[in-house]
Order: C-alpha cells, then structure tokens, then sequence
C-alpha cells in the first residue's frame, strides 16, 4: 500500500482510519467536527462583554489569563499551565497637545504611543519628518534636532521599490537624530486614533511619542506647507511598572514522537482603546477552539501539540520572548520542530513559511490535501517570505521555522487595528471556523508527518535574514547578533 506524504493516526469514537488517504480522511473529520456548535466566536463574545480590553499588566489582562485557563480545561485537554513572566509593562494615563501657528490654536485629539516617558511636557517647533525612513533622515540632515517631528504610520509618497519601517523603529531613528518629540499621523480616514508601541526594546524611551488623525495631520501639513512656523506643545503621563504575567499553555500529547513539539500560538493581550476583538481576539481565540476540535476528534498525533497565548506581545514580544529564551536556557528549544503564529488570522488562505529546504515543498503538500476537502473556501497559496513584529519572531531569531496563516481581513478591519473601534462588530464568525479548519488540519498533518525539515543553522538564518531585508530592521531593534 503508497503511503500517504504524512503518516497520521486517528483515533474516534466511531472508527480507526487506516488508508493512503489518511490525511485526507483525518482533514474531513477535523472539518466535520469544526462546523459543528463552533465556540471561537461565542466565547469572543463573552469576553469583549465581560473581561472587555486584555492589557498586559492589568485587571483585565489578569483575568483575560485566567479565562483562557478555564476554556482549555473545559475543551477538555488536560495538561494546561501558566508560563509566568516577568516584564515591564507600560499604560496610560492622561495626554494633550495644543498647536499654535500665527493667530491660529488648535488642540487636535491624540493618544500616547506606549513606552513614552512617565513624565513628559515639549514645546518645540512642529517639522514634517515624511515617512520617517533613513531617506527622509538624509533629506533633512540636522534639522530634526530639538524639534517635533510629524511622521507617517504607512507610506505616503514613497518610490515603489521603498519598504516601510515599524512604527517603534521610526521612533529610533528620530531619538538618534536628536528629536525632542514625534506625532505619527494614522493613515486611515475617518479621525480614527492608533496606539502602540514606541520602543523597539520594550524599555521607555526618552521623549513622547502620539499620534494623531490623518485629518489632523494634514491640516498640519497644509499649514507647513504654506511656509508658517508651526508649534507644538505635548504634555502626557503614564504608568510602567515591573509586572508579572502568565502566557497559557495546553497540549495535546504526542506518541512515539512525543518529545517533539509543533506550536501554534498568538497572543491573547490587547491595547486598551477598545477590547481587541481582530487584534488579536480573532487569533487566540480560534486556536482556543482549536484545541476543543482536535481534543474533540480524539487525535492522537505523533508530535506533542503545543497551544500558547502569549500576553505582552503589544508591548513588545514580551511572552514570546521570555518563553524563547526559557526553551534555550533548558535546551527544550531543539525540541520545537516548527512554530504556527496566528495575529489577526481570518479566513486563511493558505500559509507563509520561512524556513530551510524542504519547508516550502512540506506546505505545498498539506495544501494539496486542505484543498482536496475544501477547494473554494482555501486557496492553498504558498509563500516564503519574513517579517517581523509578533510573537513569531523570538522563534524565528532562535532558528525555528515559522509559519504565518494568509488572511486579507479587509480595510474595514485593518483600518481598526489598535484602535477605539477594534470591537467584535468587525469580527465575521466564519473566519474563525475557517481558522480551526484550516489550521486545525495544518497542525495534524505537522504533528502527524513521518519527519519534518530541519531547523536553521546560524549561518543558514543569517543569510535569510539578509535575503528578506530584515537586517537593518534587527539592528535598528537591537536583535542583530552577527
């Protein structure tokens, strides 16, 4: 008998599937049993309503840890723990800023970028610093010293070839420039309000940072433009403490390959504007589902399945990477054969997969048979490129392969993201069955395959790293080593 690319086995309560569609087989119950009384979206529900917003170092995010708790025991799995950490975590409190120009004041609204000072008040004059890459840093020289310098979240007016930077590393080029404030512009209309964060460390940084609406700032700009002086005043305070959270774990035993390990994680924190339902409500809370689906199929897979919710992933990878480097101190991280990172994942559409050779080909696979199941509902693409910035990236740093779920939400939900108006109107119910689904048959045929690729060498990462463009990324943040 040909065997199958994956040798999986399933135990149900009606039948032992033993075929050269085995995956196959093994997908249409996972299917069949994610369809049927979903819990991902109802439990969303309860949680935006009940917990409301999950930031890490709150109430809130306390208790948010405690509810995930209870709905992986009441899947039904059994081995479900805390993973405590301890961070610093940042929140806040008031924020203002008046801009004067001429005979003209305005008091714009903004929000604090998170990791600004605990203290802060500027004056200073208001300068357009564009997009806030190095190409505007070069275009302007010095002048960014001692002034508020007004950026771009996304890119307006960029050359095509042009990639963007993360919000916290903009934030460190204007501090190296000797800036002594910024105000990004959100790049979506409709006086919607973006937070984040600001430091690429997770430590404060040295001067304020908030943002403003697209409205707002091109009323600043037109001003600008018109050849005024513009100025500033930003005064804000918060809070940052030493805290201590709790990433929630759960597993689904392996069998004759127990001691290896696939994850699949997302983080279960949020910012405070609203209650995080997309970002990432949408993610951790499916994989919660996950867990109940696969438990409830009676899965027995070869490789140990492990389930994470992360907290502190707003404020800087902070969950990843303390697991990260516990898995490295207690040489568990050679254990972890792959990583699934689900944030903002909706209606997957195939997978992204960064890792050796033989990583893209092993997708390409499972594609083959998520698609033989379901063919208008998953597309099957795969890609094979990086990025930075969620809870994948401590295990992409340490050689693990990684993969991310393809998802197009679409602007209304993008156009949320950390903001006052990311709440569960924005979250449809099927994304998150597709999530279990899709993802759900992904982590079986993982955990089930007869060997999976390798892990990165070092020299191996560095060279992909370089290929992807990410290192000046990383040295921006700190997280080159080579």
């Amino acid at each position: 008998m040909a065997r199958s690319a994956m040798s999986i086995a399933l135990f149900c309560s009606h039948a032992v599937v033993h075929s050269q569609d085995l995956d196959r087989s093994l997908f249409r119950t996972i299917d069949e049993t994610a369809r049927q009384e979903p819990k991902g979206h109802d439990w969303l529900v309860w949680s935006a309503t009940h917990v409301g917003h999950r930031l890490t170092g709150t109430a809130h995010g306390e208790r948010a840890e405690t509810m995930a708790d209870s709905l992986f025991r009441s899947a039904g799995l059994d081995r479900v723990s805390y993973f405590p950490f301890r961070a610093r975590a940042w929140q806040r409190d008031s924020v203002g800023l008046s801009v004067t120009s001429a005979d003209s004041t305005f008091r714009p609204d903004c929000v604090a970028l998170a990791h600004s000072p605990i203290s802060a008040s500027v004056e200073a004059r208001i300068m357009d610093l564009g997009n806030g890459l190095q190409a505007d840093h070069a275009r302007v020289g010095d002048r960014v010293k001692g002034n508020l310098v007004l950026i771009n979240i996304g890119l307006i007016g960029a050359p095509k070839d042009a990639g963007n930077l993360h919000r916290s590393e903009k934030t460190a080029l204007a501090i190296q420039a000797g800036a002594a404030g910024i105000l990004f512009v959100n790049n979506v209309d409709g006086h919607i309000l973006l937070t984040g964060t600001a430091s690429v460390t997770g430590d404060l940084i040295p001067i304020p940072a908030a943002c403003v609406t697209s409205e707002d700032g091109a009323l600043l700009r037109r001003w600008l433009e018109q050849g005024r002086t513009v100025r500033g005043t930003l005064n804000m305070a918060n809070h940052s403490d030493i805290v201590t959270a709790r990433n929630v774990i759960a597993e689904i035993p392996g069998g004759d390959l127990a001691h290896e390990v696939v994850i699949v994680g997302g983080h279960l924190d949020c910012w405070d504007l609203a209650t995080g339902a997309t970002d990432n409500g949408l993610g951790s809370f499916s994989i919660l589902d996950m867990a109940r689906c696969l438990q409830a199929c009676g899965l027995r897979p070869r490789r140990t399945i492990r389930f994470v919710l992360f907290m502190g992933e707003e404020q800087g990878l902070l969950g990843s990477r303390a697991l990260v480097d516990h898995y490295r101190s207690t040489g568990e991280l050679a254990r972890i054969k792959c990583m699934v990172n689900m944030d903002m994942t909706g209606h997957p559409q195939g997978f992204g997969v960064t890792g050796p050779e033989g990583w893209k080909e092993l997708i390409e696979r499972v594609n083959v048979d998520i698609r033989a199941v379901d063919s208008t509902a998953f597309a099957g693409r795969t890609s094979t490129g990086a990025w930075l910035h969620s809870d994948h990236q401590p295990f992409l740093l340490a050689g693990v392969p990684v993969i991310n779920p393809h998802s197009d939400l679409g602007n209304h939900v993008y156009g949320c993201y950390h903001s006052s108006c990311d709440d569960i109107h924005l979250v449809d119910p099927q994304a998150m069955v597709d999530n279990v689904r899709f993802i759900g048959m992904l982590m079986a045929a993982l955990a089930g395959a007869e060997s999976v690729p390798p892990a990165f060498t070092e020299d191996q990462l560095k060279a992909r790293l370089i290929a992807e463009g990410l290192e000046e990324k990383l040295r921006i943040g700190g997280d080159w080593r080579w």
